[in-house]
């Protein structure tokens, strides 16, 4: 799926004569009243929901769970574009919603960025669309050289709210929780249309969080003869599973890829849920007819839109996608983003602490036992209470340091830049923090702890979207149900108290769906990691990691030094953490490699010591 959102303004035809849209020779067109161009792309005709009354029109591009019939009556008594902010949270699922009031535009994606918005200036007046690159060719927008060095913090980019910018010029994306509105003139602002909720519902106050989960996957399921859903064997995609299953007119393919060695908890709980799941194709996929990690390199990517987040899988998505095909499904459902959203971390308890500390005092006590913390460092975690701004501030200036796994209480996931930073870069990224410091930035909601979920969420959907570019070729698209709107809001809504027990692995999901799930799948304590697969393909692709390290477009820019690189890749490592920084440097290398104008860019690199 792809399109562009044009303004009710004569300029916008022009936008749209200007660059033929890339892979769209003769793209659909939906109009404004006035006749003028509004809508343009491609989609199936299944993702798509369109009701309009008078100069009132609205669209719903994706998987939206909702009657048409409701959404055109709230849709007649919308007078202004904020009057769609209740509609808005209506439909389940994941999808862009679009309108047009006599002439005014309003566009939002999810608040995962499953469905993303962009938007630019083109022409003298703001075109928005589902794809950076897209709208990069429209306004003849460049690379970002100084985005492209913030694209190398791991583990997942620059934190909140460098997170919504681009490695394009002048191409930009609301705010988490924000929407974009077009005026008949062309100009535009983004708008604040969401908050978070407060975290005061108890589990036992309705079946709300089942209720959004089955709904989410509805959305996928509905109208689709066959659904494909991974069978991991871990708790969330297993738990997508059993729900798909009992969708109406709807046959369920499950795919699970072994792990290297071939044992492990979640083999046997996939086994287990198979056969549970009798009605249901399973396909297991052995080691063996799997593609490393890492592999292959030298192919161009099915969207440029930037540098891709997991890029060492790669391959796998590709191979998964066929395999999705093959089973006759154009949907995959994947467990992703359930362990943010239902695994309690230490800042659910850091804020449990100040809510209940009665309630907090005993899982305090299992996770220093877990993590093996010390009472200075537990007291230190807990007694932690910096501002969003003061915090992020300190980012700023620990950007070099060690990190501290599983301590220290943080908003987000700290961002470190690798070992083979250039000083210049390093310098670059340091400044843009900074200045992002100086702006005074709010946090995504007052919490830490829903803060740093509603932000992880947005790094997962990141991972979804991007995955689906890359399921396109196979007429594959890739959904999370974990991370839709409607079931992110029920579980931020959740208590803290009760999203913590001893005795569970993530209890709000096991309560969501007890009697969904086998008792024995639902209470497990423990998952596997993913370490084997990734030392396997490190080791049978160190030839072709090296060889790629020779000669660098990011070395070339200036941002990285390759012989630091390459000690990394030349290391023996007692684990996967020193390789965490190395994902976002092949992502942005292999992504710069793909663009015809890369190779123009020549820049010396600088001393490689921050």
């Amino acid at each position: 799926m792809e399109f562009v959102v044009l303004p009710d303004h004569p300029a916008g035809a022009e936008v749209l004569a200007s660059v033929p849209s890339p892979g769209l020779p003769r793209p659909k067109v939906l109009e404004h009243h006035s006749g003028r161009p509004w809508l343009v792309g491609d989609w199936p005709d299944d993702e798509i929901v369109c009701v309009g009354t008078g100069p009132r029109r609205l669209v719903l591009l994706g998987c939206a769970g909702v009657d048409p019939g409701s959404l055109a009556a709230r849709l007649d008594r919308a007078r202004s574009l904020a009057d769609l902010d209740d509609l808005a949270r209506l439909p389940a699922g994941s999808f862009h919603l679009v309108a047009s009031l006599d002439g005014e535009v309003r566009v939002q994606g999810t608040l995962s960025t499953a469905c993303q918005v962009f938007y630019t200036r083109a022409a003298g007046v703001t075109v928005a669309a589902s794809r950076a690159e897209s709208l990069a060719a429209h306004a003849g927008a460049g690379i970002d050289e100084e985005r492209v060095a913030l694209e190398l913090l791991s583990p997942f980019g620059p934190p909140a709210p460098l997170s919504e910018g681009s490695v394009w010029r002048g191409v930009r994306s609301p705010r988490i929780g924000h929407c974009l509105e077009i005026h008949r003139d062309g100009t535009a602002r983004t708008r604040r249309w969401w908050t978070p909720p407060e975290p005061e519902r108890r589990l036992g106050d309705g079946d709300f969080v089942r209720e959004a989960l089955f709904d989410a996957v509805a959305a996928r399921t509905a109208g689709q003869p066959t659904v494909s859903a991974d069978l991991s064997g871990g708790l969330d995609s297993t738990s997508l599973c059993f729900v798909a299953a009992r969708s109406p007119g709807t046959d369920l393919a499950t795919l699970h890829y072994e792990g290297h060695g071939g044992r492990g908890e979640d083999l046997a709980h996939a086994r287990r849920a198979a056969e549970a799941l009798p009605q249901a194709r399973h396909l297991v996929v052995p080691p063996t007819d799997t593609p490393d990690w890492y592999a292959p390199f030298e192919h161009t990517p099915h969207d440029r839109e930037g540098p891709l987040m997991f890029v060492r899988a790669r391959a796998t998505v590709e191979h998964q996608a066929g395999l999705v095909a093959s089973l006759g499904a154009r949907r995959h459902l994947q467990g992703v983003g359930g362990d943010e959203l239902f695994l309690p971390g230490a800042m659910c308890l850091h804020g449990l602490l100040r809510r209940d500390p009665v309630a907090a005092l005993p899982h305090i006590r299992a996770l220093r036992a877990k993590r093996r913390w010390s009472l200075a460092t537990t007291a230190r975690t807990m007694a932690a209470s910096p501002s969003y701004r003061r915090w992020l501030a300190d980012e700023a200036d620990r950007l070099v340091a060690d990190r501290s796994w599983g301590s220290g209480a943080s908003w987000e996931v700290p961002a470190r830049l690798p070992p083979w930073i250039t000083r210049d870069a390093a310098s670059t990224v340091r400044r843009l923090m900074r200045e992002a410091v100086a702006a005074d930035p709010e946090p995504l909601a007052a919490l830490p702890v829903q803060h740093e979920m509603i932000w992880i969420n947005r790094v997962n959907g990141t991972v979804m979207r991007r995955n689906s570019s890359i399921g396109a070729h196979a007429g594959v698209t890739f959904h999370a149900p974990y991370t839709d709107d409607r079931v992110l809001e029920a579980v931020l809504s959740v208590r803290l108290a009760d999203r913590v027990a001893t005795n569970r692995l993530k209890p709000v999901l096991a309560r969501a769906l007890d009697g969904v799930v086998p008792t024995g799948i639902l209470h497990r304590t423990g998952k596997d990691d993913a370490s084997p697969t990734l030392y396997a393909g490190l080791r049978r692709r160190r030839g072709e990691l090296l060889d790629l390290a020779e000669d660098t477009r990011l070395a070339r820019m200036g941002l990285i030094d390759t012989a630091e690189l390459r000690r990394l890749l030349l290391a023996t490592h007692a684990d996967t953490r020193p390789l965490m920084p190395f994902d976002p440097t092949l992502a942005c290398e292999l992504w710069l490699r793909a663009l015809p104008a890369a190779g123009a860019t020549t820049a010396a690199p600088s001393s490689r010591t921050p």
